[in-house]
């Protein structure tokens, strides 16, 4: 009755949270309330339904750069959402998972810390105003980043209640919704890189955000979310899926490494081989122990799997993108040969169809575009062999394999006449390696006994190294990635500065050294006591009689110019009409001047900007008014970028007040520029700084959790990540995949927590969270309540009546 009780009253107090929260959200009111109370009714209908849910939105569903709100955003009312449908819907039932003993220890000493950590930050209270609530400077900032590591707490009887015997609910429902989220966020990669610098365009130093709004001022957001979502593919690829899944599987598993290789972060590198290695060991190690393989063959396939990273790279650096699409068919027909079980029907047969489509593949390579179609016969005729193979009856697979053997030679001469057309005779000495080593494969099916078998496992493995392959030379191989490793030197250099830094800026007292300087107060603490005298771009509301504007403060870098704080709002210009901006300014020095101008900008890279020309105006007292006619440039992206206004301080000495900003389109009157006059605070104004991440960020999570929580936080983190992760170890080891892929999530997160802060995200942190306390869960012990006093008394009852009196 007091669970039910504690649930009920927990649905009603988020109830009243999420109604209020949504009534003050800059938003539509009535598809708000629709979306809300929709999926609400979803939850109290399936409460379990917010495990695919939340992970699937939590990624994507940031619309902070409209809507100005990054303290309040769509992410809280979603969770407020599901605490109220969710614990209303679960009643009074017991929880059939639990966090063991030692992790529920850790975790609270952890929210303690935190606590104490983000009451050290708020401390002492400064009067709310219009800046409270739309800066990282406030000293509200640490509720921000509290409420990352809060909602995992709150949600962790939710999440017990729901997780299903054994956990069956985490891989039926939670591991989807990871997979979504993976893909969603890598599909908003994919539209990104479209709409700016190109999908392929790897020469270009653009490098995407997605929707990720917190890397407005760098970071490493987008990197810490792929590196934790992305193992999760790797349970619908093990353990004989079904063929839908495993497609799925395959295709999250592209966009997942499309999505991470071309972040150009190499962070991401480090994390997608950490993630890797930890299944890899502990799944092998299972496997191992079980006896189910051997040492021998895993070295095997490590080694083959080597070889052939190296001969296809050799390939793509004179054949490019066809002669690397041309091997890695030629090399997959040599596997479906190799690992072939039926004997060759007929050799006769084979060589001369063999010679057929060699001849066929020389006369169609005369043609303009001829190596292809060359290459287009000898690859139907294996693909014809592959489906005899999967589909045909046990008499009929011979077939198949005398198919795959007779288009082995033609696809093997059609690939090298790929590559040769397109990178002439340099690309040869490529695709050649190539060529001997998928004769090889095709030949070591005459050996005693086959290195390999075309088990659903060998397949998803193939499957799984090709896509592996295919999207990281080519991002590998490319001039930005090397520029990015020949600077590796300097910019650890620079990390261990900042963070050498970072601890320095920390107040020296007992207190600051036990608990920290604060839950969120790094970049306030970089503005007043930063080593390097600068003075970091900035922004605040202000308020006087009457009114209320906008200061744009000078921005001041040892590194020069370029590092200008800016203000965003998005707006709708079109093409071929004629716009009017105008704005009303207040100085104090000649050189403090507006600089405005219309961008394509996602978050942090504008291009093709159109710049508002403003006359000269002399210096005054009081505000003046500044006015221009906005140029509009032709067509509009043809993959829809955005287009932002983009408003700064010129000046690198003195502040600037800006009020009633106003864009206008001329012909019809229209107003583009919601809130210009400031009254509404932050609401449908971001801001961006985009080269410049130092100030913002502390750029490790070790040293992070030491500025802010101090040394008893910083111990409190390790304990959890011990308590937590000990746990998934053993069950890894064990043969439990979802232990092993959440470890595995957890360890690429930290590889980019090792040069990037990932804790000042709230997203980030329950995400983190919620996959470490999934993932720790184990069975609750039923308990068997035994009244003595009536179980005597039925026994003496029973007794009586069995006697004769």
């Amino acid at each position: 009755m007091m669970r039910l009780l504690w649930r009920r009253g927990a649905a009603c107090a988020a109830l009243l949270l999420l109604l209020a929260a949504a009534s003050a959200y800059p938003a539509p009111r009535l598809p708000l309330a629709m979306l809300l109370s929709g999926y609400m009714a979803l939850l109290l209908w399936r409460p379990q339904a917010w495990l695919l849910a939340v992970p699937a939105l939590l990624p994507v569903l940031d619309l902070a750069p409209w809507t100005g709100w990054f303290f309040l955003e769509e992410l809280d009312l979603l969770l407020l959402a599901t605490c109220a449908a969710g614990y209303w819907a679960v009643g009074g039932a017991a929880a059939p998972t639990k966090l063991p003993g030692p992790a529920r220890l850790a975790l609270g000493l952890f929210v303690l810390c935190y606590l104490v950590a983000a009451w050290r930050g708020v401390t002492p209270l400064a009067p709310l105003d219009a800046n409270s609530f739309a800066n990282y400077t406030s000293p509200y900032n640490g509720l921000r980043v509290l409420k990352g590591v809060l909602w995992p707490v709150v949600l962790l009887p939710l999440l017990r209640a729901t997780a299903g015997d054994q956990g069956s609910n985490l891989q039926r429902l939670l591991v989807p919704g990871m997979i979504l989220g993976l893909a969603a966020c890598s599909l908003a990669v994919v539209w990104e890189r479209m709409a700016f610098p190109g999908l392929f365009n790897f020469a270009s130093d653009y490098r995407p955000t997605a929707p990720f709004s917190a890397m407005h001022t760098g970071g490493a957001a987008l990197d810490a979310y792929l590196a934790m979502a992305f193992p999760f593919v790797t349970l619908w690829l093990v353990n004989h899926p079904p063929p839908r899944r495993l497609a799925l599987g395959l295709a999250a598993l592209g966009l997942g490494l499309f999505a991470g290789l071309t972040t150009f972060s190499r962070d991401i590198y480090l994390a997608y081989a950490a993630a890797g290695a930890v299944i890899v060991v502990l799944g092998a190690s299972h496997h191992l122990r079980g006896g189910t393989l051997s040492g021998r063959r895993i070295a095997a396939a490590l080694l083959l799997l080597g070889l052939s990273y190296w001969v296809l790279s050799q390939v793509f650096a004179y054949g490019g993108y066809r002669g690397l699409g041309a091997a890695l068919g030629l090399l997959g027909t040599a596997l479906l040969l190799g690992g072939a079980a039926p004997r060759l029907p007929r050799p006769a047969a084979a060589a001369g169809l063999a010679l057929l489509l060699l001849l066929l593949a020389g006369l169609a390579s005369l043609l303009a575009k001829g190596p292809y179609l060359a290459y287009g016969i000898a690859l139907l005729c294996a693909a014809g062999g592959a489906a005899v193979l999967a589909a045909g009856q046990a008499a009929q697979r011979p077939w198949g394999v005398l198919l795959l053997a007779a288009a082995l030679p033609a696809q093997a001469l059609a690939a090298a006449l790929v590559a040769r057309h397109y990178g002439g005779n340099e690309a040869l000495p490529g695709i050649a390696l190539a060529i001997l080593l998928a004769l090889a494969m095709g030949a070591s099916r005459l050996l005693p006994q086959a290195p390999w078998k075309l088990e659903r496992g060998t397949l998803t493995v193939s499957f799984f190294s090709a896509i592996v392959f295919a999207a990281l030379i080519p991002v590998s191989s490319s001039y930005y990635t090397g520029s990015r490793f020949a600077t590796v030197g300097n910019d650890l250099a620079v990390r261990l500065t900042h963070w050498r830094d970072a601890l320095d800026m920390m107040d020296d007292t007992a207190m600051t050294s036990a608990f920290g300087q604060g839950l969120g107060r790094f970049p306030i603490t970089y503005m007043w006591q930063n080593t390097h005298g600068e003075v970091p771009g900035a922004f605040s509301y202000v308020d006087e009689p009457g009114n209320r504007f906008l200061s744009l403060g000078a921005a001041q870098y040892a590194r020069g110019w370029g590092e200008v704080l800016r203000m965003l709002q998005h707006v709708d210009i079109q093409p071929g009409k004629r716009y009017r901006f105008r704005l009303d300014i207040r100085r104090k020095s000649a050189d403090a001047l507006p600089v405005a101008m219309v961008c394509q900008r996602w978050l942090i890279y504008p291009q093709d900007c159109s710049v508002v020309k403003f006359p000269a105006l002399p210096l005054a007292e009081g505000w003046q008014t500044l006015a221009g006619e906005l140029p509009v440039r032709g067509a509009r992206s043809s993959w829809g970028a955005p287009l932002v206004l983009e408003l700064y301080n010129h000046s690198h000495q003195a502040p600037l007040e800006v009020d009633n900003v106003s864009l206008v389109e001329a012909d019809t009157g229209r107003e583009l520029i919601r809130n210009g006059d400031f009254s509404g605070g932050h609401d449908f104004w971001f801001f961006s700084s985009d080269r410049n991440h130092m100030p913002w960020h502390v750029k490790n999570f070790a040293v992070n959790q030491l500025f802010e929580l101090g040394w008893a936080g910083a111990l409190a983190t390790a304990f959890l990540l011990l308590a937590l992760g000990g746990r998934m170890v053993a069950r890894g080891l064990a043969g439990d995949s979802y232990a092993a892929v959440s470890l595995a999530a957890l360890t690429g997160c930290m590889m980019v927590g090792l040069f990037d802060s990932i804790t000042d995200v709230p997203r980030l942190s329950t995400v983190f969270l919620l996959v470490a306390l999934a993932g720790s869960l184990q069975p609750a012990r039923k308990r068997i309540k035994v009244r003595r006093r009536r179980a005597g008394a039925e026994a003496e009852d029973q007794g009586a009546g069995a006697v004769p009196g």
